[in-house]
């Protein structure tokens, strides 16, 4: 993904959303201590909220806002996966290293 545009696009239209809303509520301690069904529930609501408000920034912000955010979006998202990638080479390799 490119630009905020295909990244937003991706939220609503590719289950986005749902990755989205998870990896969130998977760290809410509250949500851990739920119910089954409740979870279902709230993870359902979650990810129809979050796929409509990335649908409503596709529909409501002008193009050109959009564009400005393209290098911030670029950078943060840069390095959030170099350091997801340093994380799991961390993990694999911190009982095998002196």
């Amino acid at each position: 993904m490119k630009t905020v545009s295909e990244l937003l696009q991706w939220v609503v239209y590719s289950g986005g959303g749902i990755i989205v809303a998870s990896w969130a509520l998977e760290r809410i301690k509250r949500f851990q201590a739920a119910t089954a069904e409740n979870k279902r529930l709230i993870a359902m609501a979650s990810s129809v909220a979050v796929s409509l408000a990335g649908y409503a920034i596709l529909t409501y912000v002008p193009a050109a806002t959009l564009a400005l955010i393209n290098p911030w979006l670029t950078v943060a998202a840069g390095t959030v996966v170099l350091y997801s990638g340093g994380q799991i080479v961390h993990q694999a390799t911190k009982n095998k290293l002196p």
